[in-house]
């Protein structure tokens, strides 16, 4: 962090650690992860802020680890999966579990994670094709499932951050607008772009160059949040850490939009001091 000039981290964890297990033993899973970065938080208080990561396989549990790390412990953002074993995120069996979220006023982020897709696609017969792409799809159809499902005209105070810097959304924009203005319109309670004030999309692309301007127009400069995805990728999570940071800060824009996305958009949404 130092190295980098980054001040403070949000400590989250990620949605595949979950793939396999039932509900209780996920359910531990997510307990044992947000104790250690609680644990992290409380060494490092001005450095680290906590996301924590809950299970939607059991309702009940989820709201129970809701109140004790974002009620009690002081955690920020709540990670969950954007399938939760093949269920979509629109069930009205997750409806409590938003309700509790929107009482907290804390932001949703949404991991992505494996689907049951088709032979030609799997991690091992695809070559890691579910990882590379599987993943920005689901957060794709977690989004649309969320927008069209009802979820956030249901819960309008709802936030939710979109890893990969919303994923399919925003190469698709006009092919997107298109079929909602001829085919889905009328199923939304208002205008399709109206939800997008709830949605912001996080900066981890990997380096992909071109993709940061394109994120960057669709999100705007009050909905576009670094992130690092560190420590994954090349040495060590440093290659990733390094060239997220180096796209930001090459796209064309004011450097006030820059300072918004690299810290002044993610203090207001997390509530930092």
């Amino acid at each position: 962090m130092d190295k980098y000039g980054i001040d403070m981290e949000l400590l989250s964890q990620t949605a595949p650690v979950l793939l396999g297990f039932g509900p209780a033993t996920a359910a531990k899973i997510c307990r044992l992860s947000n104790d250690a970065i609680s644990d992290m938080c409380e060494k490092h208080p001005s450095r680290f802020a906590g996301a924590a990561i809950v299970s939607l396989l059991d309702v009940g549990t989820a709201l129970d680890e809701l109140d004790r790390t974002v009620g009690g412990l002081g955690f920020k953002c709540v990670t969950i999966a954007t399938n939760q074993k093949g269920r979509g995120l629109d069930s009205r069996k997750f409806f409590p579990f938003y309700r509790k979220v929107a009482k907290y006023d804390v932001p949703i982020f949404l991991h992505p994670t494996h689907w049951g897709g088709y032979p030609p696609v799997g991690m091992k017969k695809g070559w890691r094709m579910m990882q590379i792409f599987g993943w920005p799809f689901d957060t794709t159809q977690a989004v649309w499932r969320l927008i069209f499902g009802g979820v956030l005209d249901e819960f309008p105070s709802l936030k939710l951050v979109t890893h990969h810097l919303g994923a399919m959304f925003p190469y698709f924009s006009e092919r997107v607008s298109r079929n909602v203005k001829s085919f889905l319109q009328e199923g939304l309670k208002k205008p399709y772009v109206d939800y997008w004030s709830q949605i912001y999309g996080d900066t981890a692309l990997d380096g992909t160059t071109a993709a940061y301007p394109c994120g960057f127009s669709y999100f705007g400069r009050e909905r576009t949040l670094f992130g690092t995805d560190y420590p994954f990728g090349p040495e060590a999570g440093e290659g990733f850490m390094r060239d997220n940071l180096t796209g930001v800060r090459a796209m064309s824009i004011p450097e006030e939009d820059k300072r918004m996305i690299l810290g002044a958009n993610a203090r207001k949404l997390l509530k930092l001091r």
